[in-house]
């Protein structure tokens, strides 16, 4: 945009918000959480613009483009219509820096008279979600009409004073956390611009950043998600059931497709259940009496007993809505009368229930849930004859797609939402097996560098940066790690060093950043976040720097930066060094847990001689543990990926398997359609876990699918064939002995995975059979892989043929592995042996 300047309306000012975490120093400043009885106001409207833009009937029109960005949520209308498909534009970046633009083609849309119209609300820039971190600042809105003429001219069209501006609209109040007030009785601005009154637009000079084209993805409606309800049960008060709260009392209850349709009597409320936890909004159709005020509240899940002490903080069958803390998350609409249909915009929601009451009778005719997140292409696949484990992949796929809206968020629901650095980069490894994430993280490590601190060098822990306190949010071990950890996934699975080219200089400022810590690592404030037995975090904040050296040897090697390459190897065997003098002695670990041992022995922190005594001691606290894992977020992302690495397949499935808590399986038993924060978000026994921090759609431990994709299928990359121009076979069938097997655990007999590489699709499975093991392999053209199979004997029958390890030109591995190469191709592959179990 050339010509185009910020404006907004005069005497136009954004609401001021509590900082519900106060300066985010811990604890939680408001004490408030959600609940029905909480007020949800209106207010006075959205900040609208509008210009009318008069063509002449006599100049063809050869193309004609819109350019638009604003700070805030914005929507623009041509002639009544939308622009655009994608939604929440311009998304979320750091305004101290960059804020994005799009550009649509609207040729087709435009007549002689035309007229645009832009509603802005708060979103990013200065709702809640903000933290008050600009300051409340105004919204406002950067346009750009630009029109060509067959005869060569061209007419531009740009926000500046001659536009007019006010705030009205049927969107009286709209906010990411808090949700969208919407009375249909106030008119259009695009449609009924004559019903409003207008002053001339003012310029704003509040935004020192720059506006640049967008990059990554688009957020959009995912239409093939949308969900429909699968149960409606229509309550009208509570009734006693032994318990303080009681239960609520229900009058009707409804399955399957069209549940939902039916009148809705005054007094009571529909609660519906769409049967998976999802991010984004519904789609209503109602019929109305105007001037009723319809509300709809949402939650992910619901009370169990009605029993305070076990968490609960309604009645039996209420809605469960105290962990969304004081993000108020819902919807208010005020009827113009007669059929309508709604679909908030400005707004989105993490829920698995909704439930909808109203001042009056009232007519649900339908009601659809739409999944809105960023336009990520899903890559991968995984399914197994274990239908816990499908359950457990698909939970944490329906993380990943509420997740990844704009930046890589914690969680979809309360008030926070934020980029946690943490949560990034242990998840990325299994988000660049199932989508096709490069753009999307590429843009987020710019918002990385946009937040990064100065001179200081440090990552904060959430970008886009939100939080004021320099002494604790930033700089902390496993989060600021992320900075070198998510290039590095980038470039290994895509193969692209351009994104480690644009990040090596922050990457670099980091790293002066840690050398002010000596040899200690960074600050340690999180360590192993929320894991079941405390580990050293001086000893986890030191493994990540000697990661750092390593992976800063091999950025520089690739960027070829041989004298910093230089550097940073002498860095890097001085950091391993001091960490093995402190933390190895005789041979063993100083901290004996699992997460201690799991990055010990992921990071290569090990000497080869006591890596046997490491292993086994990880194996022994696993197998006392009653073959359950102990670990938060940083050991979780390393546990079955480091077991098969180190050849403990065994534990690793027995974790997996595990149906106890801790364990994946154990939310999936309780009903889970997406990953919790803690292992014991809710248990039957005990309720729910403490509300001040208890997301039912944190998708961090779901690293565990990059194990189904890179162990149990044994689909993996190399660094010397980054982005899959190579690649290694490595399948771990699960060939636990019966003694091997805890109580209650079955085996996993066939598992399949399938991944879009840059170069093509693989394909790898495996079933067990009796006394056999048939490999199912497709390497897709122009790529070679080096194939390693369990195989005990010197025989295999590749596509029918009988074949020698000889023929093969295969070695053995220090295990039961043949190992051998093979080119693009389909190869069936099946494997003898009287005792595979």
């Amino acid at each position: 945009m050339n010509q185009a300047i910020w404006i907004t309306a005069p005497g136009y000012v954004s609401r001021r918000y509590q900082n519900p975490w106060g300066d985010h120093g811990g604890g939680y400043a408001l004490g408030r959480y959600n609940c029905k009885e909480l007020p949800f106001d209106a207010y006075d409207g959205s900040l609208t613009l509008c210009q009318t833009v008069e063509l002449p009937p006599d100049r063809p029109i050869k193309q004609a483009t819109f350019t638009a960005t604003a700070l805030g949520i914005y929507r623009v209308f041509l002639n009544g219509h939308s622009i655009g498909s994608d939604e929440y534009k311009p998304g979320w970046t750091d305004y101290r820096a960059r804020v994005f633009s799009d550009s649509y083609d609207v040729t087709s849309m435009l007549q002689k008279s035309n007229l645009l119209v832009a509603e802005v609300s708060a979103g990013w820039w200065a709702g809640r979600i903000s933290y008050g971190f600009y300051d409340f600042p105004p919204c406002a809105f950067c346009g750009e009409l630009v029109v060509e003429f067959l005869d060569g001219g061209t007419e531009v069209v740009a926000t500046d004073e001659s536009w007019r501006s006010t705030v009205c609209g049927p969107i009286l109040r709209a906010d990411i956390w808090d949700g969208e007030y919407y009375d249909a009785r106030i008119p259009h601005a695009s449609l009924y611009p004559e019903a409003h009154s207008w002053s001339r637009a003012v310029p704003f000079n509040g935004f020192s950043g720059v506006i640049e084209p967008r990059i990554g993805p688009q957020i959009r409606v995912k239409s093939h998600l949308e969900r429909q309800p699968l149960m409606a049960e229509i309550i009208e008060g509570i009734q006693p059931n032994g318990n303080p709260l009681g239960a609520v009392k229900r009058v009707d209850c409804r399955w399957r497709e069209g549940c939902e349709r039916g009148v809705l009597r005054c007094g009571t409320s529909m609660i519906l259940d769409i049967g998976q936890n999802m991010v984004g909004r519904p789609y209503l159709r109602l019929k109305a009496e105007k001037d009723t005020v319809i509300k709809v509240f949402f939650a992910e899940t619901r009370n169990d007993s009605g029993d305070p002490q076990k968490g609960n903080d309604g009645p039996e069958g209420s809605l469960y809505m105290s962990n969304y803390r004081s993000a108020l998350s819902r919807i208010t609409y005020i009827s113009n009368g007669g059929e309508v249909e709604y679909e908030p915009t400005h707004s989105f929601f993490g829920f698995r229930y909704l439930e909808i009451e109203a001042d009056a009778d009232i007519e649900v005719l339908e009601v659809r849930c739409r999944v809105v997140g960023s336009e990520i292409e899903e890559t991968g696949s995984f399914v197994c004859d274990h239908p816990d484990v499908n359950q457990l992949y698909s939970n944490i796929l329906w993380g990943m797609r509420g997740n990844y809206f704009s930046v890589p968020t914690d969680c979809p629901q309360r008030d926070e939402r934020f980029g946690w650095t943490g949560d990034t980069q242990v998840f990325c490894g299994a988000a660049t097996y199932m989508g096709d994430v490069k753009d999307f993280l590429r843009k987020w490590l710019g918002d990385l560098r946009d937040s990064q601190m100065g001179a200081n060098g440090a990552y904060c822990d959430v970008a886009p940066r939100m939080f004021r306190n320099d002494e604790l949010n930033f700089g902390n071990a496993g989060w600021g790690d992320a900075g070198l950890i998510v290039p590095y996934r980038l470039w290994l699975m895509y193969g692209d060093t351009e994104i480690l080219r644009e990040h090596y200089d922050s990457m670099e400022a980091y790293m002066r950043y840690l050398e002010g810590y000596g040899m200690d690592g960074a600050k340690d404030f999180y360590g192993d976040w929320l894991g079941y037995e405390p580990t050293d975090k001086r000893l986890m904040a030191m493994a990540y720097y000697v990661n750092d050296a390593r992976l800063m040897k091999l950025f520089s090697r690739l960027l070829g930066k041989k004298e910093r390459a230089s550097d940073y190897e002498r860095l890097y065997h001085k950091l391993l060094q001091g960490w093995q003098d402190r933390f190895l002695i005789n041979g063993s670990l100083t901290c004996k847990t699992q997460t201690a041992f799991l990055m010990a022995l992921s990071f290569g922190l090990i000497p080869k001689e006591n890596q046997m005594q490491v292993v086994q001691d990880l194996r022994e606290n696993i197998i006392a543990n009653d073959n359950t894992l102990a670990t938060g977020f940083v050991g979780t992302s390393m546990l079955c990926r480091t077991l098969s690495e180190v050849g403990a397949d065994d534990l690793a499935y027995n974790v997996l398997l595990q149906e106890k808590d801790p364990g994946w399986l154990y939310s999936v038993r309780q009903g889970a359609t997406t990953l919790w924060e803690r292992w014991n978000s809710y248990t039957k026994e005990k309720g729910f876990g403490k509300v001040e921090m208890n997301s039912f759609n944190h998708y961090a431990y779901g690293a565990i699918a990059e194990w189904f994709y890179s162990g149990i299928c044994g689909i993996l990359p190399t660094e010397t064939g980054a982005g899959f121009s190579e690649l290694i076979l490595r399948p771990c069938p699960d060939l636990r002995r019966s003694d091997q097997l805890p109580n209650g655990q079955k085996h996993i007999n066939y598992a399949k995975a399938t991944y879009r590489t840059p170069h093509g699709t693989v394909e790898s499975s495996w079933q067990m059979k009796e006394k056999s093991i048939v490999y199912d392999f497709v390497i897709p053209n122009g790529v070679r892989a080096e194939i390693r199979v369990i195989c005990p004997s010197e025989e295999l029958e590749i596509n029918g043929v009988r074949c020698s390890a000889k023929e093969l030109y295969a070695v053995r591995d220090d295990g039961n592995r043949l190992c051998f190469r093979q080119p693009a191709g389909h190869y069936k592959m099946k494997v003898y042996s009287a005792d595979l179990r």
